[in-house]
């Protein structure tokens, strides 16, 4: 029967590697990009929820007329 041999130990090698490579943003810069990420999610969902508003504004006076 033959022996089947996993590369485990290689692949978390090379993943230590590639670790070491990558190159982190600056603290201001997360935060920066943080609250960027956060407005343009509020005013999104500001915009979604008005138009919800306005169309069921408009379903209900459609139903009751």
């Amino acid at each position: 029967m033959a022996k089947i041999s996993l590369p485990v130990v290689p692949y978390f090698r090379s993943v230590i590697e590639e670790g070491q490579k990558v190159v982190w943003p600056a603290r201001d810069t997360v935060i920066r990009h943080t609250i960027m990420v956060i407005v343009s999610v509020a005013v999104a969902i500001s915009i979604f929820a008005s138009i919800d508003y306005g169309l069921q504004k408009l379903v209900i006076l459609a139903i009751t007329k």
